[in-house]
């Protein structure tokens, strides 16, 4: 398609429960009573943060910051990993909550972090919301926040996170040298050993990250360096969804991207790439390239096959095939250099 994609896409680079009682969970006046329990599920979390933001809209920020502070304290006592999502909610909106200034809001989260678990590394991403809360403050406050964090935590799985928004701190300060050092140590943690569908989240959000810092690359490397990391990222989003036991998830998703309600094509970012390389007339082809290749021919080389990713209920199977399909999801993700090598090749 362009030649200089060929000349930089050549280049190597660098996604209950328990048992016992199950409380009902008092949140006030402003909220019906919600069932919480140690191993919440994903579905009740979403639904508790829907409620935060549609009492946002009708009360406003404070009525909302009260509402979330009182869940994540009582995720806080059931030492439940709830928490976390909670929080991720809660610090924007104490952000912009103006009846509660910013030392406050700071105490409030530096009292939780000095009460966080340790049964679970997973609390551990608190820290990160620490750090977007401490810009505030400055870039150098929250880079030099999570420096020390990971000399506390060296650099593992559990912590991978935290490296990956320290590269983008390090950019958004525009110091390129050190947000490429970080992502690269966060790369050095990919294992194939880990479960897949978490490995493929990891990977995915280190190539949005590499997306931004080569968006501010001129000329053609950055062009092509960017395209490439946003393909990837697509790529990875996919195959968080793909599973053989669910085909309609994997549907779902790609008509989100045909429809234009996911994805970078329409961002601002996205255009102004093809506007600045002139790739406009090119546009469109593009997409079609990369999306043909990420629905139709992805699934195969990751071992979904065609029968599986279209299977309605009630097709024919066999014994073996209802087998294989239950044990894809624990199947190591082991053809990442096979589907970087296809996307490499977008555009030649």
């Amino acid at each position: 398609m362009f030649s200089f994609l060929k000349k930089w896409f050549g280049r190597r680079a660098g996604k209950d429960e328990g048992g016992g009682a199950d409380p009902v969970l008092d949140l006030g006046p402003h909220a019906r009573a919600a069932r919480i329990m140690p191993g919440v599920r994903r579905a009740d979390v979403h639904r508790l943060m829907v409620q935060a933001t549609a009492l946002r809209r009708k009360e406003g920020y404070h009525e909302a910051v009260r509402f979330l502070r009182e869940l994540a304290e009582q995720y806080l006592h059931e030492q439940n990993t709830a928490l976390v999502a909670t929080v991720n909610k809660l610090v924007p909106y104490m952000k912009k909550d103006k009846e509660m200034p910013y030392e406050e809001a700071r105490a409030w989260l530096e009292q939780l972090i000095g009460h966080l678990p340790v049964t679970d590394p997973y609390f551990l991403n608190i820290h990160i919301t620490m750090a977007e809360l401490l810009e505030e403050e400055g870039l150098q406050r929250s880079i030099d926040y999570l420096e020390t964090f990971l000399r506390e935590h060296p650099p593992s799985t559990d912590t991978y996170y935290h490296l990956i928004r320290l590269a983008d701190f390090y950019r958004e300060a525009g110091d390129r040298k050190k947000a490429e050092e970080k992502l690269q140590e966060a790369r050095a943690l990919w294992d194939t050993s880990l479960e897949r569908y978490r490995l493929i989240k990891m990977q995915r959000r280190w190539h949005h990250s590499e997306a931004l810092l080569a968006l501010e690359e001129e000329g053609e490397y950055g062009t092509g360096e960017y395209l490439f990391h946003r393909f990837m990222e697509f790529a990875l989003d996919m195959a968080r969804v793909l599973d053989p036991a669910q085909p309609e998830e994997f549907q779902k998703r790609k008509d989100q991207y045909y429809k234009g309600e996911r994805g970078f094509a329409g961002t601002s970012a996205f255009e102004k790439v093809m506007e600045r390389s002139c790739l406009e007339g090119r546009r469109e082809t593009l997409l079609k390239e990369v999306y043909g290749f990420v629905f139709e021919e992805m699934p195969q080389l990751l071992g979904v096959s065609e029968k599986e990713l279209h299977f309605r209920p009630g097709d024919p199977e066999s014994i073996e095939e209802v087998r294989r399909k239950k044990l894809f999801a624990t199947l190591p993700f082991t053809q990442y250099d096979e589907l970087e090598s296809s996307i490499r090749k977008i555009g030649i």
